[in-house]
């Protein structure tokens, strides 16, 4: 839901497709809005075919009813001129709101920090925690990721620089990593957690 590039993705996408669909109503004349709706839910499913079938199945409709919200904004606009405007205002000032809010909740949350790791034990863990690291460019910062897994919920974990970007990791082992600082800055390790119960350690080392 926060991840701007996904939204990125997604409105191109759309708009694309709007487009498409509309270029084919107007060379076939005996497409209905009843046909263009169905091929904005078809479009909302087919943007997932690539990550296999459960995706399609999954995200696919959650595409598909995205796909008719936007159906829904295009239609009103084109009978409505004060619905434009403010559809055109209220759509990214709500993506806006939605980019801004951590949707993270944590219970019994106990954790201990020291100079070279961290340590978190959690009843519920679901979103993500992130972890600052600083480096200087040039160096090099050797991490391990430990995570306890009580309850079969999902969990994960990934490096951002200071823009939000992911940064590539090297595997050295098994659970150790490393990654090479472009730049003097703060990297964060974000742990993820989906519905997890247990724990995580994280420790790291930083070096030439």
């Amino acid at each position: 839901m926060n991840n701007p590039y996904l939204w990125s993705i997604f409105y191109g996408y759309g708009i694309i497709c709007s487009i498409f669909i509309d270029l084919l109503a107007v060379k076939i004349p005996k497409i209905t809005g009843t046909i263009k709706i169905a091929f904005y839910v078809l479009a909302g499913y087919l943007i997932f075919l690539p990550f296999g079938w459960m995706m399609v199945i999954v995200g696919g409709t959650v595409g598909a009813l995205c796909s008719l919200v936007f159906y829904f904004g295009t239609y009103m606009a084109r009978k409505n001129a004060f619905f434009k405007y403010i559809f055109a205002i209220c759509a990214p000032f709500i993506l806006c709101i939605i980019l801004n809010t951590d949707f993270t909740v944590k219970k019994d949350w106990r954790e201990w920090k020291r100079n070279s790791s961290y340590i978190a034990l959690f009843d519920y863990f679901h979103g993500e925690h992130a972890i600052p690291i600083y480096a200087e460019k040039g160096q090099t910062i050797t991490f391990s990721v430990k995570i306890q897994n009580n309850n079969g919920g999902g969990h994960g974990f990934h490096v951002l620089n200071k823009d939000g970007d992911v940064v590539a990791m090297k595997e050295v082992d098994e659970s150790t990593y490393q990654i090479k600082a472009a730049e003097k800055s703060i990297y964060h390790i974000i742990v993820t957690g989906d519905k997890l119960k247990g724990s995580f350690t994280v420790t790291w080392d930083v070096n030439e």
